[in-house]
């Protein structure tokens, strides 16, 4: 189905079933954000996972600092 022809139908139904239809994408927008938001973490878990304590974990500019920054919190 075309977005016009989706459109179309919309404009037919009254207002209380537009409000529903309103909720329902807005539903849908929020489930893909999660979405995108778990397959973010998994993808960082997993990177963490498979890296962690190697090179590719370490970076000395980064860790100097926050190394520099501890230090100065104390």
């Amino acid at each position: 189905m075309e977005q016009q022809e989706l459109i179309e139908k919309i404009k037919k139904l009254p207002p209380e079933r537009v409000a529903e239809v309103e909720d329902f994408v807005d539903s849908l927008a929020l489930r893909q954000a999660n979405l995108k938001g778990t397959n973010l973490h998994q993808a960082l878990t997993d990177y963490a996972t498979q890296y962690a304590g190697t090179t590719a974990d370490l970076d000395p500019d980064f860790e100097a600092a926050a190394n520099d920054h501890l230090l100065q919190q104390n």
